[in-house]
């Protein structure tokens, strides 16, 4: 790896720790859509869905690597998005920049929705009402200062660890005594039910699941040593999750048969209610509500400082940039990212089926594309590196190829392909514009330093009067 140092614009002064960018890591991913959302990945593929967190698993680790390069090897400050514009030129950091707040402030619309409706039975106040209270606690969290956020992301990313181990705990005993809820659940209607095809379908919703871990690369930059915190958690982070997310995929399977998980449900509710664990359900509510607040937590930590930095660089309003800012945090680029998620939350009231729907359809194909242009920047910037940047787009186009070929998600693969080519028109644009810009700075500057030259030389050969 190069020695290069790595810095972010707006630095706190080294306020989060080694520790705190790990459960960071952690708590960008198994949220939601690890808790509840792999019930439909289990119900699409059946047994062989293990295949398909194991391939996602892989594609998470051979990205994770890209990323570490890029954030390490890319020429000037900031993360690893912001710098994809300085490796492949501006279009394609207009793309990727846009394309990840995208996904994140969808993500954090759909989690705050998600904690609406697990605490609408205890609060008794208008659904909208606790979507404002979720949302504009974790905004003034984020404000409050970078250390407090660092620690209670530890602690929510802690109870879903823990409650990761208790539920295969339980499961290792269940399955010590024989009280699996069927008799070989895991081979009940062969391991391909759906055939081969399914194993690929799955696949989307399993990535899914698993992005967010690059959040830790973004929060290294805001350690006393960002360099070696991006270059561990690059090379950890993914074997974590693989282990996390495989175990529990398998001890699901292993319990009860794939053909009862209903998406939309949890299914480690349903095996710990079929083993009659007492408090189950209050257990699990609590259990998912914190993956909530820690994936929404992170979001907004993430998506800040990435609107923070195109500000600053071009990309965005200027605006949205805190250039006097003295603790570090980008306040205004924080309030804009929990307004635009209210709005992504209020959406699925206003226009469920046209604006939340087309959100919804887009952010997994939304992270595809980013993930190639992180891979295609990681081998530019490390040719020894090209085996594994080819390998990791043969693996990220076979996402893109497995919807097509299956009729479920078509539709939602056209959606963002038109999504994604309406974001590189316009990227172009500012592209052509940022090279004029640059074009005329660095003309402006040969002037400028011809004129100082063309002054002082002949200065400095004057011969001193007599």
């Amino acid at each position: 790896m190069s020695g290069q140092t790595v810095s972010s614009p707006t630095t706190t002064g080294g306020a989060l720790r080694s520790r705190h960018v790990t459960m960071i890591a952690l708590g960008g991913v198994m949220g939601a859509g690890f808790f509840v959302g792999s019930s439909g990945a289990i119900a699409t593929a059946g047994p062989s869905v293990i295949l398909s967190y194991a391939f996602a698993g892989l594609l998470v680790l051979c990205v994770n690597i890209m990323v570490c390069l890029v954030a390490l090897r890319a020429p000037g400050r900031g993360s690893f998005v912001a710098q994809i514009g300085g490796v492949l030129g501006h279009r394609c950091g207009f793309v990727m920049g846009w394309t990840y707040w995208t996904i994140w402030i969808t993500t954090i619309g759909i989690e705050v929705m998600a904690a609406a409706t697990l605490m609408a039975p205890f609060v008794h106040l208008p659904y909208w009402v606790i979507e404002a209270l979720i949302l504009g606690v974790m905004t003034a969290l984020n404000l409050a200062s970078v250390r407090g956020y660092g620690e209670v992301e530890s602690w929510l990313s802690g109870i879903k660890i823990l409650a990761v181990l208790a539920f295969l705990g339980v499961g290792l005993y269940a399955l010590a005594v024989g009280r699996h809820i069927t008799q070989l659940p895991l081979l009940e209607g062969g391991f391909f039910p759906h055939g081969g095809i399914a194993v690929l379908s799955a696949v989307p919703a399993a990535v899914f699941s698993m992005s967010g871990s690059e959040i830790g690369t973004i929060a290294a930059l805001e350690t006393d040593s960002p360099a070696a915190n991006i270059a561990r958690v690059a090379r950890t982070i993914a074997i974590r999750l693989a282990a996390f997310f495989m175990t529990s995929i398998g001890m699901l399977l292993c319990l009860v048969s794939w053909k009862e998980y209903a998406p939309g449900n949890s299914p480690f509710l349903l095996v710990l209610e079929r083993l009659n664990v007492p408090f189950a359900q209050d257990a699990m509510t609590l259990v998912i509500l914190a993956a909530i607040l820690s994936t929404l937590n992170s979001g907004l930590f993430a998506a800040s400082r990435v609107l923070n930095e195109f500000a600053l660089s071009g990309y965005g309003p200027k605006a949205f940039h805190d250039a006097t800012n003295a603790s570090g945090i980008p306040r205004r680029a924080v309030l804009c990212v929990a307004v635009a998620s209210g709005l992504v939350a209020l959406s699925a009231i206003a226009s469920p089926k046209l604006v939340f729907a087309f959100l919804v359809s887009v952010i997994g194909s939304f992270i595809i594309i980013d993930d190639v242009l992180i891979v295609m920047a990681g081998m530019k910037l490390a040719p020894e590196r090209r085996a594994l940047g080819w390998f990791t787009l043969a693996c990220l186009m076979a996402v893109p190829a497995s919807m097509a070929l299956y009729p479920a998600t078509r539709g939602e693969l056209a959606l963002s392909a038109g999504a994604i080519l309406g974001i590189v028109g316009i990227g172009s644009v500012v592209g052509w514009m940022r090279d004029r810009q640059d074009v005329r700075r660095a003309s402006s500057f040969r002037g400028d330093e011809g004129m100082k030259i063309g002054v002082s030389v002949p200065v400095r050969n004057v011969p001193p009067q007599r």
